[in-house]
């Protein structure tokens, strides 16, 4: 028998429609069930257990006690996004969805590697997520970007050229390098060969990290790395002089609340430190890490910020612009008009009405 997975609450309609920054939500993460089903069908993949139960296997349930759980569940959805059409749809599914929750700019990360196949290259997977994400653009007017993840667990001779493919689609919407996944089995240096390349070019470089492992994990993506932003790095709240690096840096961590229950990061909600690492003045950005794994989306983790941490409208505010300033983004033009948006919002009870 498994336990009831933490879902956060359900955001009201101001926070809704407060224009949002998601920095931090996987492609791998972001397969609708229904969307799951029909790429089975149209594949024709046998699954081992009925059509009625893949939500079980999609979703968090409560039985997860680690990353590695975690990333077992996200790992169901690899077998439908080994095409071309599939890794287009969902990527433009992961886009509209950010979109109907307000979300104006948003890096999706993927990880190519886990989608190649005979026929299909890294470049393609590549192209078909940026084809995905410009249709998205196209229609609803998000502005919508592409972080390319390599995994711990990969062979670091091809994250490296993984970080050299990246480099090709800098003009064509890739805006970032990360390496994600099983951060306690695999250290990060393995792949410093990878983050030289990045160090190189013109991408932006994030780093999971503090999630599954501890602070020191945080310092070496940072000072060994090059890392300008950590994926949740919520363990700094461990190490007081790992704080005060962090905020001399001003190293915005990408803090996904929910996701952080369910891989066992933080071992409830009330010991989530997000708002102590906020309140010591370092930059955070709100994601939804792997939304419909976790069952939520950046307005539902922003209710759960206001609701049970008390963060104010103005913090709420304030987070979305950090996060725009932090972001990948090279188009000044385009981060100006996307801040003007944000701070024009008038959240009902602000001071900024």
């Amino acid at each position: 028998m498994t336990n009831t997975a933490f879902i956060p609450p359900v955001p009201d309609q101001n926070i809704k429609h407060l224009p949002k920054i998601n920095l931090h939500t996987h492609l791998e993460g972001s397969v609708r069930p229904s969307t799951y089903l029909e790429l089975v069908a149209r594949m024709n993949i046998n699954l081992p257990y009925p059509d009625d139960q893949a939500s079980s296997y999609l979703q968090v349930d409560g039985s997860e006690r680690t990353l590695v759980d975690y990333l077992n569940k996200i790992s169901v959805n690899y077998p439908v996004l080994k095409n071309y059409d599939s890794l287009r749809q969902v990527a433009f599914e992961a886009a509209e969805d950010a979109y109907l929750d307000g979300v104006i700019y948003l890096e999706l990360r993927a990880g190519p590697l886990t989608h190649v196949t005979e026929n299909l290259p890294v470049e393609k997977c590549i192209e078909a997520i940026l084809e995905g994400l410009e249709a998205a653009e196209n229609k609803y007017g998000i502005v919508a970007r592409l972080i390319v993840a390599a995994l711990r667990n990969h062979d670091p001779a091809h994250n490296k050229l993984l970080a050299e493919v990246a480099l090709k689609y800098q003009d064509q919407g890739v805006v970032g390098y990360d390496l994600a996944g099983d951060e306690a089995g695999f250290p990060a240096d393995l792949h410093m060969d990878a983050f030289h390349t990045i160090r190189r070019s013109g991408l932006g470089l994030t780093v999971h990290a503090g999630e599954a492992g501890g602070f020191e994990n945080v310092l070496y993506a940072i000072k060994n790395i090059g890392a300008t932003r950590i994926g949740h790095g919520v363990h700094i709240i461990d190490s007081p002089s790992t704080m005060e690096f962090v905020n001399d840096r001003q190293v915005l961590l990408e803090i996904c609340p929910t996701s952080n229950i369910h891989t066992g990061a933080v071992a409830n909600l009330k010991s989530h430190p997000v708002k102590k690492i906020f309140d010591f003045g370092i930059p955070i950005s709100i994601g939804d890490d792997d939304p419909i794994t976790s069952r939520t989306h950046v307005s539902n983790e922003l209710m759960l910020l206001k609701k049970e941490f008390h963060f104010s409208n103005e913090e709420l505010i304030k987070i979305q612009l950090f996060s725009l300033a932090h972001s990948f983004l090279q188009d000044s033009t385009l981060k100006e008009k996307l801040s003007f948006v944000i701070k024009s919002f008038k959240l009902p009870g602000s001071k900024n009405q």
